[in-house]
């Protein structure tokens, strides 16, 4: 398109120069522009000049309408290399109509701007920064002039006005069986009142310039301090309950009622007050609930493995069962024996057989589904023979004998009836695991069931080691077991399920070959 000379001119221009047709699609490409860009000129002859840039601008409109009447259409724009860098370029377009030819095209020259827009953005980023900085300025030097400029009568009659107040309120805290304090906003206190000593161990004089946060339990830390720096002066009251340590070390959990005193113009935290009381005792019985729940949950479920083999043998009897019964139908119809009687007699023995295992696969799911504590009436006797059936196959293995010496005037009483089978089949698996080192005609359990006047007595007894006084000291420690697999949790787990029904559970230790693990249920 170009003569040699002119070609030779678009080929020296220092800039990044390229010629376009009409459509905005490239015919030249000079050597800037290979420079500049990346790409080769043969790489973009015939393709868009929006092929180098982020985003698309209208060439086609640009040079046939715009160019032809303000001649010069420039713009600053982001581009893109070939091996994916980024950059700004300022681009200017111009068009001229070939002599020869006839046609329109147009010329494009790009000059890189990429430094001068980081220091532009830098320099923004300085101004932001400045101008807030002396915003802040003078937004402090406003608050302290104001604050300086208070007025003689206002500090008095202010200072009065706190006199009063402090009288009335040591009238009430000296009187308080609850601890009444005032705090800094650091958390330091200010005022203690008498109780402390009683419920927190140390007197006011020690307490006043303590920090309030490092007696604190560093799990509670984070939301106390929330409580103490709220935002919202519209909720003045608001109830707490945290750990604290006392004078002699231990930890006791406190609920305390917070009021934020704010200062009337500004609305900063000036002082923390507040009423707090020990609620240990009601605090623990309501996580004691919650762990005994969540820790029967638990060890259920890790006896699944324990049991699967058992309730597997003990699905099968009834399954093997009915497979014989309905082959006994079929051969006596395919022998034209047709016998409604007799037909009749095998097929209730097969359904009998199907709602056994029906049975035996319900308990399975009761004994493993997770809930609250759910009490029915139940008869012990009954729960204590189907908790043996579960584990029936374990115990033939181990060659295991069951003794029952069962009351049979023994009441209904109200319990979790799954619970419990939980506590009664963990005493019958700690009894076989504690004889396996003896001889396998020895190895007996005994069950015993009692009634007394206001309870009911369940004593699990076995021909093992037993108990030493040593270890009964640590057996409701977590995890504290003499099993080699053990997991140190079962004999805790139980006692707090007896507890959480409102009975006892009691180990005696082993003297003269005598040792047995008793709890009781209360009668409704």
């Amino acid at each position: 398109m170009q003569s040699d000379y002119g070609q030779a001119l678009f080929d020296a221009l220092p800039d990044a120069a390229i010629l376009l047709d009409k459509s905005g699609r490239i015919i030249d490409w000079s050597p800037a522009a290979t420079t500049f860009f990346g790409y080769h000129k043969k790489e973009v002859l015939g393709r868009s000049i929006n092929l180098i840039y982020e985003q698309n601008h209208p060439f086609p409109k640009i040079i046939q309408e715009i160019l032809p009447i303000q001649k010069k259409w420039s713009t600053e724009t982001r581009f893109v290399r070939k091996n994916g860098a980024k950059g700004y370029c300022s681009l200017a377009i111009t068009s001229f109509m070939h002599p020869e030819q006839n046609k329109l095209f147009a010329i494009i020259t790009h000059h890189s701007i990429s430094e001068f827009k980081e220091r532009e953005a830098s320099l923004k980023n300085t101004i932001s920064y400045l101008s807030k900085e002396t915003q802040l300025a003078s937004e402090m030097n406003y608050f302290l002039t104001a604050h300086y400029n208070r007025n003689d009568l206002y500090r008095e009659q202010l200072e009065k006005n706190l006199r009063e107040s402090e009288l009335h309120f040591h009238l009430l805290a000296e009187n308080a069986t609850d601890v009444i304090s005032r705090f800094a906003p650091d958390g330091s206190y200010l005022y203690a009142s008498p109780s402390c000593k009683g419920l927190l161990g140390y007197t006011p004089n020690e307490l006043v310039g303590r920090n309030f946060y490092k007696m604190v339990h560093h799990d509670d830390l984070l939301k106390l301090k929330k409580a103490f720096t709220r935002r919202k002066p519209s909720n003045m009251h608001h109830t707490i309950t945290y750990r604290v340590r006392r004078k002699e070390g231990d930890h006791r959990w406190f609920e305390s009622t917070i009021r934020l005193i704010r200062d009337e113009e500004n609305k900063v935290i000036r002082e923390i007050q507040s009423a707090s009381r020990d609620v240990t005792d009601r605090v623990l019985d309501k996580k004691a609930r919650l762990r005994g729940q969540q820790l029967a949950h638990v060890f259920r479920l890790s006896t699944m493995e324990e049991m699967a083999s058992g309730m597997a043998h003990e699905i099968c009897q009834p399954l093997s069962a009915i497979v014989n019964y309905t082959q006994g139908c079929v051969r006596h119809i395919q022998n034209n024996h047709h016998e409604p009687s007799q037909l009749l007699e095998i097929m209730k023995k097969a359904v009998a057989q199907a709602e056994r295992a029906g049975e035996v696969i319900q308990r399975l799911k009761n004994f493993f589904c997770k809930g609250q504590l759910v009490k029915t009436a139940c008869k012990v006797n009954s729960l204590i023979r189907e908790t043996v059936s579960l584990i029936r196959n374990d115990l033939n293995t181990t060659q295991t004998k069951i003794d029952f010496t069962l009351d049979k005037e023994v009441p209904l009483v109200s319990v979790d009836r799954i619970q419990i089978q939980q506590v009664i089949l963990n005493l019958i698996q700690n009894a076989m695991e504690a004889m396996h080192a003896i001889n396998p005609k020895q190895r007996r359990i005994m069950l015993l069931t009692k009634s007394e006047q206001n309870f009911i007595e369940i004593k699990v007894s076995d021909n093992g080691p037993g108990f030493s006084r040593e270890v009964i000291n640590r057996v409701f420690e977590p995890f504290f077991t003499t099993k080699a697999n053990g997991r140190g949790m079962g004999l805790a787990i139980c006692r707090s399920i007896i507890e959480a029904h409102g009975g006892q559970f009691t180990i005696n230790p082993n003297t003269n070959n005598q040792s047995w693990i008793r709890f009781t249920l209360p009668i409704d």
